[in-house]
């Protein structure tokens, strides 16, 4: 059986910084809202590993 690597991407829009909250006392700007939601992408595709993934996937999945 042959293994097959496959990609997607998720799309966002920040909002402006004007209408952004603040973290941690500094502003946010975009680069700090996708951190945030990489952060969180990868933590839900960890856990999915761990209960389901790992029986399809051939290695842990990785997010860039």
């Amino acid at each position: 059986m042959s293994k097959t690597y496959m990609s997607f991407s998720v799309g966002f829009t920040a909002n402006s910084p004007d209408n952004l909250p603040e973290r941690d006392g500094e502003q946010m700007y975009a680069d700090d809202v996708a951190e945030e939601m990489r952060d969180e992408v990868n933590a839900a595709l960890t856990a999915w590993y761990q209960q389901r993934g790992h029986q399809l996937l051939a290695c842990e999945p990785t997010v860039g």
